[in-house]
């Protein structure tokens, strides 16, 4: 093993306080570090050299490296190759059961037959994209084509909820597994065969430590969420708005 290490760039860490959560975007699994752990994380991002950090001890830091190398979340370098450190997440401390957050949906409503019949095409395209491979590499995939639905005008808050309730309700209708990464795919692409375009985003909330992915309007607004989203950190944000040429 050389004394350099670095992070591919489909792994992204966030910083919520007690807890580092660790993504990997091409396989979808999830690691968390703590305590001194966390914080060698976030040293050896500055660096990427294993020497730098004395927030573990060296045999720890080793079986650390080990693990990570292992699960692919870290590589080896030539090199010195620092990596992006944690981003700052909404920092959490336990509530002991004091504070309470709404959470689910309310009843759908009445969509469109259209909107309806495009959506149950959206879903059904992203769950083969989704099933269509390597279980490991699902989450590859599903970002892979949300960065393919592009569209020419941002989406209108009324014309995004009623595409993301047209593709909830079109979930009901298929018999396979339908949560919020699958939604969200189908959702963007609806709306990308519509012309319209929103930001799709996965990100990571604690307390207990989860992921979600949601749709935002281009201003930042998330579209037909409840309030227990605003406790998500986006990790990843892809804007399905077409790039204008500048001449």
């Amino acid at each position: 093993m050389t004394g350099y290490i670095s992070a591919p760039d489909h792994i992204v860490a966030c910083d919520l306080g007690p807890a580092t959560v660790i993504v990997d975007y091409r396989t979808g699994r999830v690691r968390s570090l703590t305590g001194a752990a966390a914080t060698w994380w976030t040293d050896m991002a500055r660096s990427g050299e294993q020497t730098s950090s004395t927030a573990l001890p060296k045999a720890a830091a080793k079986t650390l490296t080990e693990r990570l190398l292992t699960a692919g979340l870290l590589h080896e370098a030539d090199g010195p190759s620092p990596w992006n450190p944690p981003v700052p997440g909404h920092p959490w401390r336990p509530s002991w059961g004091t504070q309470e957050l709404g959470y689910g949906f309310s009843d759908l409503p009445d969509v469109p037959p259209g909107r309806l019949a495009l959506a149950l095409l959206a879903l059904a395209a992203t769950l083969a994209v989704r099933s269509c491979g390597p279980r490991r590499r699902a989450m590859a995939r599903l970002v892979r084509l949300v960065r393919h639905a592009r569209a020419g005008t941002p989406a209108t808050p009324e014309e995004a909820e009623t595409v993301v309730h047209a593709v909830r309700r079109a979930g009901l209708c298929l018999p396979a597994r339908v949560a919020c990464l699958e939604e969200s795919v189908a959702a963007a692409l609806t709306l990308a065969m519509l012309g319209c375009a929103v930001v799709w985003c996965h990100g990571v909330a604690g307390d207990p430590i989860e992921l979600h992915a949601w749709l935002e309007t281009s201003a930042g607004n998330p579209i037909a969420e409840p309030p227990s989203t605003g406790r998500f950190r986006a990790l990843l944000a892809i804007r399905t708005e077409k790039e204008t040429d500048p001449s």
